[in-house]
């Protein structure tokens, strides 16, 4: 049987582990997984479903057999990559990179890295069209490229013990309103958002709430701070293992992120039965349904700061910069779901259906392979 091999970072949290933590045991005969760390993080390697790690810079690795195709993941601007590039390239191996989201941080001061190093790969794939659109308007790539977005891979399903609890509907009916953050606290990801939106429910709209962010960061202490100053109730929960206990709990969940080129946090959540208000920026707006714009916040422009991310407005169908979530909006959005539970699971259904069939995880490993083999 053909195998691929994937190369990345797992002693990082992201999208991109999930997906290979997924993909592999899923299919563990079919994908190998290559560490360029040291460390893996626990949550990618329980002692429900260990992962056989390979370490590229290994002595085992230089006598396995030549001319294996490699898909090498977010690594393209690192220190290690020209060290993965060489070492491939001298064993005669195919090397397809796959952009998750590199290529959107400080463009202009990249750019010419990025392109020369990108050139000399045999394939690429990236996970949103606004990543495409990216790849060939900014940086005049114009090699074929490959739209294939990630799976919607709930890790909890490989040790939880009911198998239907995770599609079961639940009316939430708490005296709270809880309201969720999973990801890692990190300007671009824009946890402050969720403060924000907090303060205008609270102040504006009478509503108690209580916020809670999954995740860690360089912005945690500063968040704690913050909420303390402002009188909030916040839980910061920091790494979890099984989300589905915290997050069955939650009433919304928001993704604010002022540069995301797919993300998987809002498939993840329909799954969970939990609606998910996101930027209507990069792949984001990918991730939903025509049917499901509401939930999509609109970006407004704030001429008073200056980030380095580019950011595709699909609104506006162009590149930008400094264009934030509209708070007030989602305040807004928030109260008329809140109000309307029919509203509230007819959109959940829509979203869970559009996941499940667009997302599907059998359905991406046989596209991957069809592509990968094709050389």
């Amino acid at each position: 049987m053909n195998v691929i091999n994937h190369i990345a970072d797992f002693a990082s949290l992201g999208g991109v582990q999930s997906y290979l933590y997924g993909l592999n045991n899923k299919f563990p005969k079919e994908y190998r997984l290559y560490n360029v760390s040291n460390k893996i993080l626990d949550i990618y390697n329980n002692k429900s479903n260990l992962v056989d790690y390979k370490k590229l810079f290994s002595f085992r690795f230089l006598l396995s057999k030549n001319k294996q195709i490699f898909i090498v993941h977010n690594l393209i601007l690192s220190k290690k990559w020209l060290f993965i590039y060489y070492l491939l390239k001298i064993k005669g191996c195919k090397i397809i990179y796959h952009e998750h989201g590199t290529a959107w941080y400080d463009p202009k001061k990249n750019k010419k890295k990025y392109i020369k190093r990108i050139s000399k790969v045999n394939k690429i794939i990236v996970n949103s069209k606004a990543t495409c659109k990216l790849l060939q308007d900014f940086y005049d790539i114009t090699k074929s490229i490959k739209i294939l977005r990630s799976p919607i891979f709930i890790y909890e399903e490989l040790f939880k013990e009911k198998t239907n609890e995770i599609f079961e509907f639940k009316n939430k009916k708490q005296k709270n309103l809880k309201i969720g953050f999973i990801g890692r606290l990190s300007p671009h990801k824009n946890p402050n958002f969720l403060i924000e939106v907090a303060l205008i429910l609270k102040e504006k709209y009478k509503k108690n709430i209580e916020l809670n962010f999954v995740g860690s960061g360089p912005l945690k202490k500063e968040l704690e701070v913050i909420c303390k100053k402002k009188n909030l109730n916040a839980i910061f929960l920091g790494r979890i293992l099984n989300r589905r206990e915290v997050i069955s709990e939650w009433d919304f969940c928001i993704i604010p992120s002022i540069r995301e080129p797919l993300g998987l946090v809002p498939g993840e959540m329909a799954l969970f039965n939990t609606l998910t208000f996101s930027s209507k920026v990069d792949g984001l707006k990918e991730m939903y349904p025509d049917e499901c714009n509401l939930l999509l916040i609109d970006m407004i422009k704030n001429n008073e700061v200056n980030n380095p991310n580019i950011q595709y407005l699909p609104q506006l169908h162009k590149f930008d910069k400094n264009f934030y979530p509209d708070i007030d909006q989602c305040a807004k959005k928030i109260i008329k779901l809140n109000k309307d539970k029919n509203l509230y699971k007819t959109l959940l259904e829509k979203h869970k259906t559009f996941i499940k069939t667009k997302f599907d995880i059998s359905l991406h490993s046989h596209e991957l392979k069809s592509f990968a083999f094709d050389i």
